[in-house]
């Protein structure tokens, strides 16, 4: 767990992929791709269920790890609607009604007509972007506007070279500084590299976050 100061608030930039603001006690994360396994399994692509088992697992500790008593979904809490079965919607929602932490849900470009189903989980939907403590939440990254926003989307990560190896990381990023970038929740999932040299980047290692300029690129 890292401190990150963003828009003059004080969030904590977390190793399981979530940004906590404690004075709040709200969690933010984006980028589930519920669904996305199942989706590579009618395609033929063997690839099993585990990782989504372990996302929700994860998801669980970190609200009960925090605390958190508001939960924002930055979009993409689906990876395809058309895919979905009531099976799938009655296990995900033991997942969100267990807790006692409101839940919102902005949608993503892969949640088109979830609306429906992001309520059955017992989900609130909000639009994009909704205004939170004067910061901009939403699904879609917004560089040419200078109000600040936080967003999912990209799935960054972060890229360290040496002159015979590289290191890829998610990260939180901070391309701009009215920009922060969360990365994909998900642990199935790719996404582009930012330079480190370029970008304010707060890399999920095995050892932890770490913060921008703690791992020098060679």
């Amino acid at each position: 767990m890292t401190e990150l100061l963003f828009a003059g608030e004080h969030f904590v930039a977390r190793a399981d992929r979530t940004l906590f603001h404690p004075s709040s006690q709200t969690l933010f994360l984006s980028d589930l791709h519920l669904g996305k396994a199942q989706v590579f399994q009618a395609a033929g692509i063997p690839v099993t269920d585990a990782s989504e088992h372990q996302d929700l697992a994860r998801l669980d500790q970190a609200i009960q790890d925090t605390g958190a008593l508001h939960v924002w979904i930055l979009g993409d809490l689906f990876h395809q609607v058309s895919c979905i079965q009531a099976c799938q919607i009655q296990q995900w929602s033991s997942h969100f009604q267990t807790h006692t932490a409101t839940a919102q849900v902005i949608l993503g470009n892969h949640d088109r007509s979830g609306h429906a189903l992001a309520e059955q989980l017992g989900l609130t939907v909000c639009p994009e972007p909704s205004q939170w403590n004067g910061i901009q939440l939403a699904h879609h990254p917004d560089p040419n506007r200078h109000a600040p926003r936080i967003a999912g989307h990209i799935h960054p990560q972060v890229q360290f070279k040496s002159a015979s190896d590289h290191l890829v990381y998610p990260c939180f990023a901070i391309p701009h500084s009215h920009e922060l970038l969360l990365p994909a929740f998900t642990g199935f999932s790719g996404g582009p590299r930012f330079d480190a040299k370029q970008t304010s980047c707060y890399a999920i290692t095995p050892i932890g976050v770490l913060p921008p300029g703690k791992m020098t690129p060679r």
